[in-house]
């Protein structure tokens, strides 16, 4: 099997995390690509815990740049 190195833009719009199970923790959302597939990501307590962390240090990022600004 080849691999194809495309990469695929996608788009979160917003539309919340999904419920599946509460014992254990079990969710996902929807991406929208660049291709207008609809992509689903799945989530279970580490993986939403980790991607909570890196949005957190985005976020951190862009305020940073505010303070410097003077805001």
């Amino acid at each position: 099997m080849e691999h194809d190195d495309t990469t695929i833009s996608a788009q979160f719009l917003g539309s919340g995390v999904s419920l599946i199970s509460r014992d254990p923790l079990l969710g996902s959302f929807e991406l929208v690509s660049s291709t207008g597939a609809t992509i689903e990501v799945s989530l279970d307590r580490p993986s939403a815990e980790a991607l909570l962390s890196a949005l957190v240090q985005f976020l951190s990022q862009g305020q940073a740049a505010e303070f410097d600004d003077g805001m």
